[in-house]
């Protein structure tokens, strides 16, 4: 579940108490020592041999390729296969063996300009291929090469400190909350963040996909016992771009950013395991695989289908031992390592839903409190900035005591925003300029909290 949520400018101050102290003391610069080299991606397989699978299963991939691709010429299943050419041409040359497949009329004159097709044996071939499985893509690394690249890769993807606390400048936090939650976010170890809605929770895990630093290596599917598991998603891995020529590098492997990985309540307990797609033909890796050298932000925890206890076994206890276990469709069973940060956010109060023993595997859990007036004053004066509403500090004061009341002095960070853009759809209503006024945020208390927020120039103590 990705949420997004308004961010003002970065550079802005912690707090009102922290905004002089900030504006004097910039954060500092990441060290060179913390710079570390990109990795390379592997050299260019130069055999069929050093791709480490069945040449049946590769001619099966080529004819299901060829059957389905819109220019069946080899720089097309070269570019499909993620193949350097010279291989796709003996792939090629052993089908035209075979005879399950020929050139066509219109080919070109180049050999990387001829077209091909199936002939008819190789028809009936490839529903037997598709039959044995549904799989087209990529080729696939054995899983023992993906293995050992991770052995070597023994990051657990935690944000930078640096960047950490400066992308938290975006939200009006007391210092000393920030500087629990960057201390707890920076270890590796697994933490929580706990609270009332609509203070921030979401919004820290957000950014913390702004503080997380390096490059990790990653191939697009793996192959284990003649099943294929695919790692790579695009909805949450960014590949990066080297200089590399494509025909020196193998091009099964990507390189990317370090993952970061938001499940929210919609996980189920199935989505913790391998998941088989028989129409796809292959396993789709589980979130906490995804997030491998990264961080996994798990948002409404205790919200889940699955229970916490449930979910905490299954990850906290995995993280401890450093290796977690999952099940093929035909129940062979695959232990995979696992290095990633956790961090969950929940509502719920940790001990009213968490027993000792998952407390105790936990070590960082911080509660986000609410906003006092000072911060709510500030939050006003940020989001009436960003959201181009007119509002003069009397008139905020006066919108921080009518939120404080009518709110019954539980006030959320969220509110402003909220307030904000009521005020924003009214003006539009009635076409003049959105002005933060005390009888516009008096109706916009009415409409939101469905109470009265007192007269003007009532305290806080009226509440």
């Amino acid at each position: 579940m990705q949420q997004s949520s308004l961010r003002t400018d970065g550079t802005l101050a912690l707090s009102a108490e922290g905004a002089e102290r900030t504006n004097h003391q910039r954060p500092p610069a990441a060290s060179t020592s913390n710079l570390r080299p990109i990795p390379s991606l592997p050299p260019a397989p130069e055999s069929l041999a050093d791709l480490g699978l069945p040449e049946a299963f590769l001619e099966d991939l080529a004819l299901k390729t060829l059957h389905r691709i819109a220019v069946p010429t080899s720089t097309g299943l070269a570019n499909a296969l993620r193949l350097p050419p010279a291989l796709v041409r003996d792939l090629l040359d052993s089908l035209k063996r075979q005879r399950l497949i020929e050139t066509t009329a219109n080919s070109g004159r180049l050999e990387t300009e001829w077209q091909y097709r199936l002939t008819e044996l190789g028809m009936k071939e490839v529903e037997n291929a598709f039959a044995r499985s549904r799989y087209v893509g990529p080729v696939p690394v054995p899983i023992q090469e993906y293995f050992r690249r991770l052995e070597v890769d023994t990051e657990v993807g935690a944000p930078d400190p640096v960047r950490l606390a400066r992308a938290l400048q975006q939200l009006v936090l007391a210092r000393d909350i920030v500087a629990k939650v960057c201390l707890a976010l920076t270890s590796g170890r697994p933490a929580m963040l706990w609270g009332a809605p609509g203070n921030g929770k979401t919004t820290i895990l957000e950014l913390c996909s702004e503080a997380i630093h390096g490059v990790t290596l990653l191939p697009v599917c793996v192959w284990v016992s003649g099943h294929i598991i695919r790692l790579y998603d695009d909805l949450v891995h960014v590949v990066v771009d080297g200089d590399e020529n494509a025909n020196t590098v193998d091009r099964r492997w990507l390189r990317i950013r370090r993952p970061f990985v938001f499940v929210g309540g919609e996980l189920r307990h199935e989505d913790l395991d391998l998941a088989y797609d028989p129409a796809l033909g292959y396993h789709q890796a589980p979130p906490h695989v995804k997030a491998h050298g990264g961080l996994l932000a798990i948002d409404d925890f205790g919200r889940q289908q699955v229970s916490p206890h449930a979910l905490l076994n299954r990850w906290i206890a995995a993280l401890e031992r450093g290796e977690d276990t999952m099940a093929l469709v035909t129940g062979e069973r695959i232990t995979f390592p696992f290095r990633s940060t956790i961090v969950f956010s929940t509502n719920l109060e940790p001990r009213t839903m968490l027993e000792e023993a998952h407390l105790r595997r936990i070590p960082y859990k911080i509660r986000i409190p609410e906003p006092t007036p000072a911060q709510m004053a500030e939050i006003f004066r940020r989001f009436a900035d960003a959201m181009g509403v007119e509002a003069t500090a009397e008139n905020i004061e006066i919108a921080v005591q009518m939120v404080f009341r009518a709110s019954e002095n539980n006030p959320r960070s969220c509110h402003p925003r909220d307030i904000l853009q009521l005020i924003i759809e009214e003006a539009r209503f009635v076409k003049r300029p959105p002005v933060l006024e005390p009888g516009a945020v008096r109706r916009a208390c009415e409409l939101y909290f469905a109470r009265d927020p007192g007269p003007v120039g009532q305290g806080l103590s009226g509440a």
